[in-house]
């Protein structure tokens, strides 16, 4: 899902916030601001899980609230993976509060994203995390404080920070005659690994067993 996030953003930002020659600065400081929203939102999930872990005891049933999160998370990356493809023009209303609005934001975000409101974007998208971020997440609230929750999910941010910066550095080598069909490979992308989350979500709540899938 990162990967998909992090192609779209830059080719947005690549129509949106023209430089015929851009420096080194221009050229990386988008995916720096971007990934250091990400991480400010991980830290800020770490205390949250943190605070879960150390007074409501939900530490020993945090697998069935990992799937739960993983379950919201998969949907939303689905419904905003199809409109991001273009193929159908909105969506009907999301039954679930809250859903509807924060879609808006980020489409409205991922069409009008540029150099300056890019950590926005990011600081956004860091409560729709992959995978691994959950995994994360149960070690945060496993150390039963807020302080030790902000810290397991600080350095799991700062270890992505790398890769998710040169990801984004690597679609500015890729020629404009592609960037179309990029970007539409980035919203299926998407799709995907947001069906991958739900289907994680399933298995944590044991509904059904999708041993492959680990």
């Amino acid at each position: 899902m990162c990967g998909g996030f992090v192609f779209t953003y830059t080719i947005k930002i690549q129509e949106n916030d023209v430089i015929r020659q851009p420096n080194y600065w221009q050229t990386v400081s988008p995916h720096l601001l971007y990934n250091s929203g990400r991480v400010l939102t991980y830290v800020l999930l770490g205390q949250v899980f943190g605070f879960v872990g150390s007074t409501l005891g939900i530490i020993f049933a945090l697998r069935d609230l990992q799937g739960i999160l993983q379950l919201f998370a998969g949907s939303v990356m689905i419904l905003m993976g199809i409109e991001l493809t273009g193929l159908i023009p909105a969506l009907a209303p999301d039954s679930f509060p809250g859903i509807g609005r924060f879609k808006m934001i980020v489409r409205s975000l991922f069409n009008k994203v540029n150099r300056k409101n890019i950590f926005i974007l990011g600081l956004i998208l860091g409560f729709i995390p992959c995978g691994l971020v959950y995994a994360a997440g149960a070690k945060a609230a496993a150390t039963q404080s807020m302080a030790g929750g902000m810290i397991t999910m600080l350095v799991f941010g700062l270890g992505t920070f790398p890769a998710m910066v040169l990801t984004g550095l690597t679609v500015n080598l890729v020629s404009a005659k592609l960037r179309s069909r990029l970007y539409r490979i980035a919203a299926i992308l998407v799709v995907l690994l947001g069906l991958l989350t739900v289907m994680r979500g399933i298995d944590a709540m044991d509904w059904i067993k999708f041993y492959w899938l680990f």
